[in-house]
C-alpha cells in the first residue's frame, strides 16, 4: 500500500493576500500522474461549490496538479473573489433542475460534489438546496457516463458520540439536525447510485482555515478576552485544515481503492476543546478569561435570534438546530479507514494550522 506523501506540496501566498496558491513538489506522487493521465484522457473535473469556502482551495489543488476543471455557478452570479481570474471552465446551471446540467456534463470525467445549503430558516430549504439538487446531479452524471463522483457529506451525519470514542464509518447515523438529516439523504442517494457510478463519499470534521467564516466566529471570542464553556468542560471534537482535507479529497478521488468507500477526513487525534482555545490563545497573545453559557440561556437566546430570522432576508446566525450541535460533549470521528485504505494522513498541526488562519483573518481584515 502506498502512502500519498503530502510533506513536499507546499501552499504559498499569491500576491493578493486573499488568494492561495497550491504549487506542486519537483516529484510527483504516483497518484497525482495518474490523476493527470485519467483527465486528459477523459476529460474535466466538475466541482460544484467551487466558490466556497472549501471548495475554492479544492479548485486551486485541482489546478496547480494540471487538471482541468469545469465549475458550476447560479445563474446570474459570479464566481467570487477566491477563484476570480483562475484558469477554469465557469458554466451557469441550476443544481435542482437536472436537464439544465447536460451541458455541464460534456467531456466531464469526474464530479465532486462540494456545494450545499449549511444554514436555512426551513427544513425544507436544506432538503431543496441538498437532497434535490444531489439527485439532479445523480441522474445528469448517469446521462452523462462519469467515472468517479465524489460527494462531500459532513460529520454531522454521524451525530455526536455518546461515550467520547471516536465514531467509525460503521457506526449507526444519529443526525440531530435538519441540515444533517439532509446530508444523510444525499449519502443514501449516492450509495443507491453506485451500483451505476463509482462513488465516494467523504465525512469532513469540522474545518478550519483561511476564508473560513464559522471558525472566525471561536477567534473572534479570544480576541475579545473570552474563553466560552458551553455544556460539558470536558468537550472533546475532531478537527481538519481545510488544506489537509482537499488532499484528502484528492486522494481518494483518483485512488481507485477509494471507489463505493465512505471515508472521515479528520486529524488523528481529536483535540479537547480547552486545548484548542489554549492553541489560539498562544497564536493571538491573548489570555481569555472562562465565562460559563448555561445550556438554558443559549437555547434561549437561539430561539429569539432564530425568530427574529424570519423576519428577515438572511438565516439566523444561531438557531436552536446551532444551539444543539454546541451543548454536544463529543464531536469526535475516527479517520484511520482513510488512513489504512489508501494511505492518506492530515498532516498539519493545529498551532500551525492556526497561525496561518489567524494571518489571513488579519491581512484580509477579518479581525
Amino acid at each position: 500500500m502506498h502512502r500519498f506523501d503530502l510533506s513536499n506540496l507546499q501552499h504559498v501566498f499569491f500576491a493578493q493576500p486573499n488568494k492561495f496558491q497550491y504549487t506542486e513538489s519537483h516529484t510527483e506522487s504516483q497518484l497525482q500522474v495518474q490523476a493527470r493521465q485519467r483527465v486528459s484522457k477523459n476529460g474535466n473535473i466538475l466541482v460544484t461549490g467551487a466558490t466556497g469556502f472549501i471548495g475554492s482551495h479544492l479548485v486551486e489543488k485541482l489546478l496547480a496538479d494540471g487538471l482541468r476543471v469545469r465549475c458550476i455557478v447560479r445563474p446570474g452570479r459570479t464566481v467570487g473573489t477566491w477563484i476570480d481570474g483562475l484558469p477554469l471552465d465557469v458554466v451557469e446551471a441550476d443544481l435542482t433542475a437536472s436537464t439544465s446540467l447536460d451541458a455541464a456534463f460534456e467531456n466531464v470525467d469526474t464530479v465532486i460534489h462540494v456545494a450545499g445549503v449549511t444554514k436555512a430558516k426551513r427544513e425544507r430549504r436544506y432538503m431543496h438546496g441538498n437532497v434535490d439538487a444531489t439527485s439532479s446531479l445523480l441522474r445528469a452524471a448517469g446521462r452523462a457516463g462519469v467515472r468517479r463522483f465524489t460527494f462531500i457529506s459532513s460529520q454531522t451525519v454521524a451525530g455526536p458520540s455518546p461515550d467520547g470514542r471516536p465514531l467509525t464509518e460503521d457506526d449507526p447515523c444519529r443526525p440531530l439536525t435538519a441540515y444533517a438529516r439532509s446530508k444523510r439523504e444525499c449519502e443514501l442517494m449516492c450509495l443507491d447510485a453506485a451500483t451505476s457510478i463509482p462513488m465516494t463519499i467523504i465525512r469532513p470534521s469540522a474545518v478550519y482555515g483561511p476564508r473560513d467564516r464559522d471558525t472566525l466566529e471561536m477567534f473572534r471570542w479570544v480576541r475579545y478576552g473570552i474563553r466560552p464553556v458551553i455544556g460539558s468542560a470536558d468537550k472533546t471534537l475532531s478537527l481538519v485544515h481545510v488544506r489537509d482535507l482537499v488532499e484528502g479529497i484528492f486522494a481518494a478521488t483518483f485512488d481507485n481503492r477509494g471507489a463505493g468507500r465512505l471515508y472521515f477526513v479528520a486529524d488523528s487525534e481529536p483535540y479537547r476543546f480547552d486545548n484548542i482555545i489554549e492553541a489560539l490563545s498562544r497564536v493571538m497573545n491573548k489570555q481569555p478569561v472562562a465565562i460559563h453559557f448555561p445550556s438554558g440561556l443559549l437555547f434561549t437566546v437561539a430561539a429569539i435570534v432564530q425568530g427574529v430570522s424570519f423576519f428577515g432576508t438572511r438565516p439566523a446566525v444561531l438557531s436552536i438546530d446551532k444551539a444543539r450541535d454546541m451543548i454536544q460533549s463529543h464531536w469526535v470521528c475516527n479517520p484511520n479507514r482513510i488512513a489504512q485504505e489508501i494511505g492518506f494522513r492530515s498532516i498539519l498541526r493545529v498551532s500551525e494550522g492556526f497561525q496561518e488562519t489567524y494571518d489571513w483573518y488579519r491581512a484580509n481584515r477579518w479581525l
